[in-house]
């Protein structure tokens, strides 16, 4: 997991709410880099309740579409789940906060997400049901394996059923917003085409700030920064100060991240980067991103001569705009929930 580039079930039978609908709304929209695109506090969109203190609980969620609750087991079943899919994670636990807002953001999506799916009666197709199921039983040798794996993971036929149902809600849901997104217009594919045809070649520095850390935090690690970039102008090198400074793992490469193309870093990374015109050029200011500050180095521009195909930069900018439709219509659903939260379980400021 990179704290800047974007990333495109652990257990078969593993068809866990939490993933379902992070994969098919909330992450899908995001790519699928848990680090690379969660949103910055500022965005947030729901509200945080006062905290709870039942030592059973993890989260709790109201709106108009009722209540839920994440146990704290169910809470630290999900957090192994995520933990043995990324090792990586635990070589840096740093990245833990982010890792447990993202599992109560999760649940927050699926009961809004849910509860609109509900009041509008989305209906799953009983025969898409069974072509879902047929196709998990299918990976199996046989059907006494089947039942065994469905025993491992504590679940029935059954249960398993009521699951991919609530998949194919999920997905119909999804469906039903990304067919509301406007389709781009011939002079919007050929920009796209134009953008995407510029790439830079950069080196980057990250001081790591915490989820949730306070202004003095924040001010704190800026100046640590500023002092790095003050040795950099005084002509230090940029990459033994990333081997020696870098909080990330392109620090040993001389935080050399290759080359980059629009739409595969954080924003506020890519702004930075593409707005370096000349080899050698340094960010004037350290940029900061949700995973701290960082320090960019342009190592060189380049401008593919062959453009895209027309018909795959309308296809990816449709894909674009249907995600930008569905994160859109998620925020006005999220407006709606007001979470609660037991610090003393989840290790992370909402």
């Amino acid at each position: 997991m990179h704290p800047v580039r974007r990333l495109r079930a652990g257990r078969l039978l593993l068809l866990p709410v939490f993933w379902g609908l992070a994969l098919l709304l909330f992450l899908g929209c995001r790519s699928q880099n848990t680090e690379a695109n969660a949103k910055e506090n500022d965005d947030r969109t729901y509200q945080v309740g006062t905290p709870v203190a039942d030592s059973s609980v993890a989260a709790v969620v109201t709106s108009e579409y009722g209540s839920d609750t994440l146990t704290a087991e169910e809470f630290r079943q999900q957090l192994a789940f995520i933990i043995q899919r990324y090792p990586q994670i635990q070589m840096n636990p740093a990245l833990l906060p982010e890792v447990h807002k993202s599992i109560v953001e999760d649940f927050i999506v699926r009961h809004v997400v849910d509860g609109e799916i509900a009041r509008q009666g989305i209906q799953a197709d009983p025969a898409a049901v069974e072509q879902e199921l047929n196709q998990i039983r299918s990976r199996f040798p046989s059907p006494e394996v089947f039942q065994q794996a469905l025993a491992q993971d504590g679940l029935t036929e059954d249960s398993l059923r009521s699951m991919l149902a609530q998949m194919i809600r999920q997905r119909t849901f999804r469906e039903q917003i990304e067919a509301q997104s406007t389709p781009p217009s011939d002079q919007e594919v050929e920009n796209f085409r134009q953008q995407q045809a510029e790439q830079v070649h950069v080196q980057h520095i990250l001081f790591r700030l915490s989820a949730g850390a306070s202004e003095e935090e924040a001010t704190a690690v800026r100046n640590r920064a500023k002092a790095v970039l003050d040795s950099i102008r005084a002509g230090a090198d940029f990459g033994e100060m990333a081997r020696r400074h870098s909080e990330d793992g392109s620090g040993q490469e001389g935080g050399d991240l290759g080359f980059i193309r629009r739409g595969e870093t954080v924003e506020a990374f890519e702004e930075a980067a593409f707005a370096l015109t000349k080899p050698g050029d340094v960010t004037a200011e350290p940029v900061r991103t949700q995973f701290g500050y960082h320090l960019i180095r342009l190592v060189e521009r380049r401008k593919d001569d062959t453009l895209m195909d027309v018909a795959e930069a309308r296809e990816q900018l449709t894909e674009q705009r249907k995600q930008e439709t569905v994160q859109k219509t998620l925020e006005g659903l999220l407006r709606k929930a007001t979470v609660r939260i037991n610090p003393a379980i989840v290790q992370a400021k909402l």
